[in-house]
């Protein structure tokens, strides 16, 4: 299953990008001829430039903490994801490296990123046609966000997990707008989705309105030492020719990560006092322009009645 959906995907970008050359998937167990790399294994996942090749042999449950519990299918959505990525190398040789293209030289931060960029470009326009669901991109995108190397001094680094994600969702906004409806969710801000509950009686009594929001938050609280395998998305030391790095064998050494994720909330919003509620963060009903997200701002202004209307 895993390998149809990878050609078929594989073939999908090919059209999306309208790419003037196609390059080779490889998968586990084929020979390469590019980079430095004869056979494909765990846990390459790159896009060599001489050979135009395309590896995609990376086990996700071995090497992404928090993909062991999930489902084949969640784990395909993923690897989806991966694909965007070396897919976004070869076009940033292409058609350049869009917002990523930098100034005097390029770095391979700004190549990694460059080819998150795309990744959202794809992702959103799958949101938009409604290929992908809301809570089928939060979840991918969180761990997508795991994968993001926090070791700045890292030669190969592939910048910060917080870094990639700004690429990925200004990628994903460039395709989506703000105040748009994704099924029963609407885009609020760039990083936050709300879908209405059901109001009831209570509701209407307290002026009030209910959703469940999607938010992207980091709890650095989480900053913890811990061994990661670099090169998760490898693509860059491939351009940039390192072998080692290619193959798989980047330092594991000790680095602190920023857990960041798409949190699953309930968010109250008083309209009469003009303040909001986040279920189980450690705030009580704060104003809304206490928001550091923006959210409440917004669905104050969607949502509630202006002064002197009718709830």
């Amino acid at each position: 299953m895993r390998e149809r959906y990878l050609r078929e995907a594989h073939t999908l970008l090919h059209r999306f990008w309208s790419s003037t050359q196609q390059p080779k998937l490889l998968l586990p167990g084929d020979r390469a001829e590019g980079c430095g790399v004869q056979r494909i294994a765990h846990p390459m996942a790159y896009y060599c430039p001489p050979s135009q090749e395309l590896a995609m042999a990376l086990n996700l449950r071995k090497s992404v903490r928090s993909a062991r519990g999930k489902t084949d299918r969640e784990l395909l959505l993923l690897d989806l994801a991966v694909l965007a990525h070396e897919w976004g190398h070869h076009v940033n040789r292409e058609q350049g490296r869009g917002p990523f293209k930098g100034g005097m030289g390029l770095t391979v931060k700004q190549e990694e990123l460059a080819a998150d960029w795309r990744t959202g470009v794809f992702l959103g326009w799958m949101l938009n046609a409604g290929a992908l669901s809301v809570d089928d991109f939060t979840q991918t995108a969180n761990l997508m966000f795991e994968m993001g190397d926090y070791e700045r001094l890292a030669q190969q680094h592939h910048g910060y997990p917080k870094d990639r994600f700004a690429a990925l969702t200004r990628g994903l906004t460039s395709q989506l707008q703000v105040g748009q409806h994704l099924g029963e969710w609407r885009i609020d801000t760039a990083e936050t989705f709300s879908r209405p509950l059901q109001r009831t009686a209570e509701d209407r009594q307290l002026e009030r309105r209910r959703y469940e929001v999607r938010r992207f938050e980091i709890d650095r609280s989480q900053q913890i030492a811990t061994n990661l395998i670099g090169g998760l998305l490898g693509a860059a030391s491939c351009v940039w020719g390192n072998q080692q790095q290619c193959l798989g064998m980047a330092s594991q050494q000790g680095k602190g990560r920023a857990d960041g994720t798409y949190t699953q909330r309930r968010l109250t919003l008083h309209c009469a006092s003009r303040s909001f509620d986040v279920s189980d963060d450690d705030f009580d009903p704060q104003p809304v322009d206490r928001d550091g997200k923006g959210q409440a701002a917004v669905l104050l202004e969607r949502d509630c009645p202006k002064p002197g209307g009718v709830s």
